[in-house]
């Protein structure tokens, strides 16, 4: 099997991409997958004031 992923576009933080699947006769998949890029430190931060407030309840 091989796949193979091609970004589409990117809009803002958004990245789009089209996903393929062949095998050694034909292609077995295709599709559309769509991610966001993140601020990692503010992502934590918020993580864990999520699990602070919910652990003082």
């Amino acid at each position: 099997m091989v796949a193979r992923v091609r970004l589409e576009r990117v809009a803002g933080r958004r990245l789009f991409f089209e996903v393929q699947v062949d095998d050694e006769v034909e292609t077995i998949g295709r599709g559309h997958h769509e991610r966001y890029v993140i601020d990692r430190k503010r992502f934590d931060a918020r993580t864990i004031g999520k699990f602070e407030h919910s652990v003082r309840r």
